[in-house]
């Protein structure tokens, strides 16, 4: 692991202390609602943790809304036969679903078609447009992905189709389709929609809502109508934890009521509740993004997506047991073969001097294109840096590329500066998806580099671990466990609260646990009070910890429960730690210190 610069997040002061006093928590709850909420005013922050519906707003605020709501429920009226054209991912498979079980609820039947990830890559296939024309479709609607689709939705459109865009991509320099008769994507340059966040299973949420109201001719939805949008809740939740949306806004209220609602679901979600061994236990957003998410995406990896989607809007829970099964078993397949490629993508960006690169850029012949996100993510993960992983399966002469960030470099900016070099691309600021011919393989590195390069600088970004806030081990009990649960769900953009305690001793000597290297436990403590420290795949920690021997050390934890136990235990997930000494000079002076009260 790269090591990372100790940020600790500035004090918001009195805003906290109101927070604290008017909400009755704790300062340090207070502070952290401070630090996420804007402004940070007590009554954000009691919305921020109520995490309710309420915090959801018309759809009728996006642009083209009414356009698409209108049309669909005329399709809907007419009984005209329509597709509903998704993406191969969990976003897509989801939002599909979504939108088949909206309309089945008001006895319209919709078509769908997931592309291929190995033929026909992201977006709508060259073959779509005239297959869709011939067998008479007179409605598309396309649910995360088709802003870019100009030419197909053209065909489309000149074949006498009507297309409906439903997405969350970025536009990009060619703007929107003009042959579509709605676009709804609140990045849209000329967006009126307050929150840009919402992935695709959120837009297609927000469309299917729309419709209700339309078909309910009142802002009240029908009761029966009502009861559908909320079990459609759960899909639209997987969706948007698996796209990896930042859980702020709409999507922390479309995630949390989705958990609540998940354990009495579809048939095809309770399946993958069992399959995961996860009836009985409490859901977090990290249960989806773990171990829901990767058997759904296992689908459209390793084959195709339409095992995912069939699992999603199945109603026999025989059925659809057995499909859960069939995916559980894909998604092993998929965690070896993509622990194989890992260690090679691994020893080729060391080969290529990864240590001195702005970025990691790697390419074999013989890598499986459905598992190299996964890669890129790990590689990013692992070096602190960039990386784009590019397959070129059987040695041919057409790669599939995947790009992940790291640090906060904006992505989608880099490979729109790399866009000659490449035949498409798709993304947003954290991943990307992208085709290029070998030829064009050296340009594409040099360019990809040269912007990660640019913007990390220009930026001044680089590995950090930023720190919610400096307290002391007493601070640590049961209360501030039971309070920073209610910052639940957590996941990208509210993420698990992070603190520091500076000049703890190791009380004894840690203690290697079965299972993955790196995995070992201690107790820390500090004026006559002890934790137990676990941390997770991280030797380099075991090193610094021994080498520091008997000298205090400070450490950057999470605080949970560890239900093992019985009583459970209060335990510390140490993120990182450093000799006392050194550590104060690691610390960003750009913030104060932060004295306890």
């Amino acid at each position: 692991m790269v090591s990372a610069k100790w940020l600790v997040k500035p004090d918001p002061g009195p805003a906290a202390e109101e927070i604290a006093k008017k909400l009755g928590v704790s300062r340090i709850l207070a502070r952290i609602l401070a630090q996420r909420t804007s402004p940070p005013t007590p009554e954000n922050a009691r919305i921020f943790l109520s995490a309710s519906l309420g915090v959801l707003v018309p759809p009728w605020l996006m642009n083209d809304m009414e356009k698409a709501a209108d049309r669909l429920v005329r399709a809907i009226r007419d009984r005209q036969p329509a597709i509903v054209y998704g993406d191969y991912d969990a976003d897509g498979v989801t939002a599909s679903a979504l939108m088949i079980r909206a309309c089945r609820a008001v006895g319209y039947s919709l078509d769908c078609r997931l592309p291929s990830r190995f033929e026909d890559g992201y977006g709508i296939s060259p073959d779509f447009p005239a297959q869709a024309i011939r067998a008479g479709t007179k409605l598309v609607i396309t649910v995360d992905c088709g802003t870019s689709e100009h030419e197909n939705i053209a065909r489309l459109r000149d074949g006498g189709v009507d297309v409906i865009v439903s997405d969350h991509h970025e536009p990009g320099e060619r703007g929107l389709p003009p042959g579509a008769c709605a676009v709804l994507n609140p990045k849209r340059v000329d967006s009126s929609y307050p929150f840009r966040e919402l992935t695709g299973v959120g837009v297609a949420f927000k469309l299917a809502w729309a419709v209700y109201e339309r078909l309910s001719g009142t802002k009240k939805i029908e009761p029966h109508l009502r009861k559908t949008l909320l079990s459609l809740l759960p899909l639209a939740a997987i969706g948007s934890i698996a796209d990896v949306a930042p859980l702020v806004g709409e999507n922390r209220s479309i995630v949390a009521q989705g958990l609540r609602e998940m354990r009495n679901s579809l048939p095809g979600i309770t399946a993958l509740l069992e399959v995961c061994r996860l009836e009985n236990q409490e859901l977090t957003a990290r249960h989806v993004a773990f171990l829901l998410a990767p058997r759904l995406n296992a689908a459209g990896r390793m084959g195709a997506a339409d095992a995912a989607l069939e699992l999603l809007i199945d109603d026999d829970p025989a059925h659809a047991r057995a499909m859960a099964a069939a995916l559980d078993r894909q998604n092993s397949e998929r965690q070896a073969l993509c622990q194989s490629i890992v260690e090679e993508a691994t020893s080729e960006a060391e080969k290529n001097g990864v240590s001195d690169a702005p970025a990691v850029v790697v390419a074999r012949d013989d890598w499986h294109e459905g598992v190299i996100g996964i890669v890129a993510g790990r590689l990013a993960e692992k070096f602190s840096k960039p990386a784009a992983v590019i397959a070129f399966p059987g040695g041919q002469y057409l790669g599939r590329g995947s790009a992940r960030s790291a640090n906060g470099l904006n992505l989608y900016q880099v490979m729109a500066d790399s866009a000659a070099h490449l035949m498409s691309f798709g993304g947003h600021e954290l991943a990307a998806g992208f085709t290029l011919s070998r030829d064009k393989m050296p340009a594409f590195r040099e360019s990809f580099l040269k912007g990660c390069e640019s913007q990390t600088r220009r930026n001044r970004i680089g590995p950090a671990l930023w720190i919610d806030m400096e307290i002391g081990i007493s601070d640590l009990n049961l209360r501030l466990i039971r309070e920073l649960d209610f910052l639940c769900p957590l996941g990208h953009g509210n993420p698990e609260p992070k603190f520091m305690i500076r000049c703890v001793r190791m009380a004894g000597l840690p203690q290697l646990s079965r299972g993955q290297v790196g995995n070992f436990h201690f107790n820390v403590s500090q004026a006559g009070t002890s934790f137990r420290a676990v941390a997770f795949g991280r030797p380099d920690l075991l090193s610094l910890l021994e080498a520091a021997g008997r000298r205090p050390i400070d450490i950057v934890f999470t605080p949970e429960l560890n239900r093992y136990f019985s009583p459970p235990r209060l335990e510390l997930r140490v993120e990182d730690l450093r000799p006392s000494e050194s550590v104060r000079e690691n610390i960003s002076p750009v913030f104060p210190r932060m004295t306890r009260s």
